[in-house]
């Protein structure tokens, strides 16, 4: 009985996980296309994500730790998932820079601890189901490859609006699927004996832990760097002739490589290290960045994302792994927080306006120089701090 039920939460978590992060792939791909086709700026698509950024860093770790404290959590969450899904609808209806900024604040205020507390979730179900992250995380690829080239299809018939309500629906199916994993499960593991964790311990744990604080110093440091790239390949792939529906094209190649590369991701990591994996993957990021450097068009691109598909994988799974390995499980959530949010958060606040100044100054193609650069220094900082008595 008790393995059925165990079978039952992990389909559920992978579900949620298709409709939760498969529904991104309605709008991110185009959320950018979406602003310069209303005329705006790169400085003022770069302030846009320094909002989204400003909320998260400093709301996301204290959300995520207080509510994994409380019973009520995967309430939370729901009712979390489903303001933010109010907050897609509502930012597709506007047509002018101050409209955007209002309703990004208010989105990113209630979505803030959605992505981390996920994660903690999704990594107590699969421990508990004998199965790894990557075996849940997967199912996100899956909703992407799915979602997004439909999304592309019906923006080019049915405008913008069309992409801003399918997140807006996949999000409230992913609150309905949450129900039917159990509450437990979104609530921290705290042991007996064990201090409540809070956002100075978890803080500690990292200043104190000589890999995690290397990897937060990489983290750093490309996300800065490459943040530019993130911010605007799409857009270049439309300034070097990519029509809509091949745009969307290129955003599932990488999660169709995803597909096997994050179920055997979780046994690579088991068998060498999650630290280790992580450095391979950041030498492919480098020279997936470098690539496009050398030789820009969309043949070019579309080789790197095919590609990038193995380096995300490796680099996703890899990072949960560390982190959720080097710390007390009742503080995973929130230091998960610090670095997917806090930590990429305050990075966007700076690195966001800057990128879109350089693209307006000298075009896109410049700002995978800076990403190179970025990743050679993290690939540095990681190598530097490498674990030294095992093979974390």
């Amino acid at each position: 009985m008790l393995s059925k039920q165990l079978n039952r939460d992990l389909i559920f978590a992978r579900a949620y996980y298709f409709a939760f992060m498969g529904g991104w792939g309605f709008i991110l791909p185009f959320i950018n296309l979406f602003y310069v086709s209303l005329g705006l700026s790169g400085a003022q698509i770069g302030t846009i994500g320094s909002v989204s950024a400003t909320i998260g860093l400093v709301v996301s770790p204290i959300l995520v730790s207080e509510i994994k404290k409380r019973p009520q959590a995967r309430g939370i969450l729901q009712a979390s998932l489903m303001l933010a899904a109010i907050g897609y609808f509502l930012l597709g209806q506007q047509t002018i820079f101050l409209g955007i900024v209002v309703i990004i604040f208010f989105q990113s205020l209630v979505g803030a601890g959605i992505m981390p507390a996920s994660d903690a979730m999704a990594v107590h179900v699969s421990e508990e189901a004998g199965t790894g992250y990557g075996s849940v995380r997967v199912w996100a690829s899956v909703g992407w490859i799915l979602v997004v080239p439909a999304s592309g299809w019906l923006i080019e018939r049915f405008g913008f609006e069309a992409g801003f309500l399918g997140v807006s629906l996949m999000w409230l199916t992913g609150a309905l699927l949450t129900l039917l994993i159990q509450p437990r499960y979104f609530v921290s593991r705290r042991l007996m004996g064990q201090p409540p964790s809070n956002l100075r311990t978890a803080f500690r744990q990292i200043t104190r832990d000589r890999t995690l604080l290397g990897y937060a110093i990489a983290l750093v440091c490309m996300g800065f760097l490459n943040n530019g790239v993130l911010q605007f390949e799409n857009v270049f792939l439309a300034e070097l002739g990519a029509s809509k529906l091949l745009i969307s094209f290129a955003g599932i190649l990488s999660a169709i490589v995803e597909l096997p590369f994050m179920v055997y991701a979780d046994r690579y990591v088991r068998r060498v290290g999650a630290h280790r994996v992580m450095l391979f993957a950041i030498i492919l990021l480098f020279f997936q960045r470098a690539a496009v450097l050398l030789f820009p068009s969309i043949a070019t691109i579309m080789i790197v994302r095919f590609v990038g598909g193995v380096s995300f994988s490796f680099m996703t799974i890899a990072s949960v792994f560390l982190i959720s390995s080097r710390t007390d499980p009742a503080e995973t959530g929130t230091v998960l927080a610090i670095y997917t949010v806090t930590l990429a958060g305050l990075v966007s606040v700076l690195a966001a306006p800057i990128s879109g100044g350089i693209f307006d100054a000298i075009g896109a193609r410049w700002l995978y120089a800076l990403a190179v650069a970025g990743y050679g220094t993290g690939f540095l900082s990681m190598w530097l701090t490498r674990p030294q008595y095992n093979q974390i």
